[in-house]
């Protein structure tokens, strides 16, 4: 008969309970890492050559992995791809962080905050927002992530258009017909100037700030009809000027 182990010591061969589970922690955080390690290693290698012309090798290379190691942890390229855009995605809808500091009823701040966000994924990352399209395009499922996510980011301006413009009593399908145009203005710019790399546009030479200030502006003149206060604008001032002369405008008035 086996001996029974002395009270508070265990028998020979079996981890004490509190040491089994610190191991199983252990080894949960070790597999996280190398879970995050993959991932990282994938955001690098669809920066640089997108998601058509990943393989598996590029990204257990870039991350210092076996190939088992990646299946071990993502079925294929697929769903390691649509986990991390997923993740870079969930950066637009996190409405509190962006609009930090921004005044209740400033639309022209909020609009800058939201454009600001986008313009710099589009500069930093220009590979990521390009592989949206693509992996949009072949893998249904993301597409319907990104589209939701998309109208997600729209609701405020939807729910808000109908206050903003009582007079107008647009129904909430006009509204949202109308903030799907506006929030049109500057995203084939934005792949223009960041992605295509256009040589007119480009010779441009526009800054971060720049580029977020001039769609801002265009989103708001879009929006009221008017230019926002000139005193806020530091590279986009010739707005001011860009207004038919009044002789030209009663020229296109008559019939």
């Amino acid at each position: 008969m086996a001996k029974t182990p002395a009270p508070g010591r265990p028998a020979r061969g079996i981890a004490p309970r509190r040491d089994r589970a610190g191991a199983r922690s252990a080894h949960s955080a070790r597999g996280e890492q190398a879970r995050a390690r993959i991932k990282e290693a994938a955001t690098r290698v669809l920066e640089r050559v997108g998601y058509r012309q990943m393989r598996v090798s590029d990204v257990t290379g870039e991350a210092g992995v076996a190939t088992g190691l990646f299946y071990h942890y993502f079925p294929d390229l697929k769903a390691l791809t649509i986990e991390v855009l997923g993740d870079f995605m969930t950066r637009f809808e996190a409405l509190e962080e962006i609009e930090r500091g921004v005044a209740k009823g400033d639309w022209y701040a909020r609009s800058h905050a939201h454009n600001r966000l986008v313009v710099r994924s589009y500069a930093r990352n220009p590979g990521i927002m390009r592989c949206m399209v693509q992996l949009g395009d072949e893998a249904p499922e993301f597409g319907e992530l990104w589209r939701t996510s998309y109208h997600r980011r729209l609701e405020l301006l939807v729910r808000s258009l109908p206050h903003l413009f009582p007079a107008a009593r647009l129904s909430s399908a006009r509204a949202r017909m109308i903030t799907i145009m506006l929030a049109g203005i500057g995203e084939h710019l934005l792949s223009e100037y960041y992605i295509v790399r256009t040589p007119e546009l480009t010779a441009l030479a526009l800054g971060e700030e720049e580029m977020s200030e001039w769609i801002t502006v265009m989103f708001y003149r879009a929006l009221f009809l008017e230019n926002p206060p000139l005193e806020r604008l530091q590279f986009a001032a010739q707005v001011a000027d860009l207004r038919r002369p009044p002789a030209v405008s009663a020229l296109a008035a008559r019939p």
